[in-house]
C-alpha cells in the first residue's frame, strides 16, 4: 500500500459546506414591514404567480393580495407565451405565511412577495442589466 503523505502535502480539504438555509427564506430576503422596490422576473402557472428577485435570484410565490391582480393582468398582456417570464418592477414587501402545500398542523411557513404597487412590466424575460 502507498505510504500516506504528510499532512502538509495532502490535497486541500474543501471548506465545510455551509448549513443549508431554510428553503423558504434565502439569507438576503427576509420578512419585513418596510415597502421596497424590487426588480425580478415574474411568471404564472397553475400554482399561481412566482417572482424571482434579480439580486439574490431567490424565487418566491406572490401573495394573492395587494396589486397582484394588476400584476397578473399586466403579465398576461406582456408575456411572450403562457408561462414565459416577464421582467417586473414592483413595490412591496416580503411576508411570512402558512405554506399552502402543507397541512396547517405542520405550521410550515414560507416567504411570499406582497405586491403593494405594480411599477412596470416589460416583455424582457430576464434580469439582464440589473
Amino acid at each position: 500500500s502507498m505510504p500516506s503523505l504528510p499532512g502538509w502535502i495532502s490535497a486541500p480539504k474543501a471548506p465545510p459546506a455551509p448549513a443549508p438555509a431554510p428553503a423558504a427564506a434565502p439569507a438576503a430576503l427576509q420578512a419585513s414591514e418596510r415597502t421596497e422596490t424590487w426588480q425580478g422576473t415574474y411568471r404564472q402557472n397553475d400554482a399561481g404567480g412566482r417572482f424571482t428577485e434579480c439580486r439574490t435570484r431567490a424565487e418566491m410565490p406572490v401573495a394573492q393580495a395587494g396589486d397582484s391582480a394588476l400584476l397578473e393582468s399586466a403579465y398576461a398582456a406582456s408575456r411572450a407565451a403562457p408561462g414565459a417570464p416577464v421582467f417586473a418592477e414592483v413595490q412591496g414587501r416580503w411576508v411570512q405565511r402558512a405554506r399552502a402545500d402543507m397541512p396547517p398542523s405542520a405550521q410550515a411557513r414560507e416567504l411570499v412577495l406582497l405586491v403593494e404597487r405594480l411599477v412596470s412590466v416589460s416583455s424582457q424575460t430576464s434580469c439582464a442589466g440589473w
